[in-house]
């Protein structure tokens, strides 16, 4: 990442954590950052137009290499990216229907790194360990994807968290530092 994209993502992160999730969201609500509302809508399917069908698209390209034309007219095409995205998620119907469950595993995959959800310090191993490995690489921060939460991981997420004055520098890589490393990585 060059210097002025972490000054960027820095920049982004703390105007985000300035500003707060509202007291009334709950932990689910704001765990799933979305890619647009799809609330007015319901579904969107063969013969939607619109902008969030601009966004849909646009998601599934860069997701997908569906390489849809970005036109917000939901075509035979786009149903097919819609459905070759459903058939990479075994929780999803393979109806090509973009409907909330759709849009929300689009959303996940377009706007978070693909951290788990488990509270990760030294000791932890596996998938997720390498996963935030992969996350403190893409950042600059010299640790090995092994798999294996030790001392060079837990330094680095210290360094990381030590850029967060709402973070603890405690080199535990819990919800806190998850959302803010996300938003880092993301943005």
């Amino acid at each position: 990442m060059k210097k002025w994209q972490k000054i960027s993502a820095a920049i982004v992160t703390a105007t985000i954590l300035a500003a707060g999730v509202p007291s009334g969201v709950g932990a689910q609500a704001a765990s799933v950052p979305y890619i647009f509302d799809l609330s007015q809508s319901g579904t969107l399917k063969e013969g939607s137009r619109g902008e969030n069908v601009k966004i849909m698209q646009r998601a599934l390209n860069r997701e997908m290499g569906a390489e849809l034309t970005e036109d917000g007219i939901f075509g035979p095409n786009s149903k097919t990216g819609v459905l070759a995205f459903q058939k990479t998620k075994s929780e999803l119907k393979n109806d090509g229907i973009y409907g909330p469950a759709t849009h929300k595993a689009l959303s996940l995959e377009v706007n978070t790194w693909g951290f788990s959800n488990e509270v990760l310090k030294v000791g932890s191993r596996g998938e997720a360990v390498k996963t935030l490995q992969r996350g403190l690489k893409d950042m600059s921060y010299n640790v090995a994807v092994d798999g294996v939460y030790g001392p060079q991981t837990r330094d680095a997420v210290i360094k990381f968290q030590e850029r967060f004055p709402s973070l603890a520098n405690d080199g535990i890589f819990g919800p806190r530092t998850k959302e803010v490393m996300d938003k880092v990585l993301n943005d």
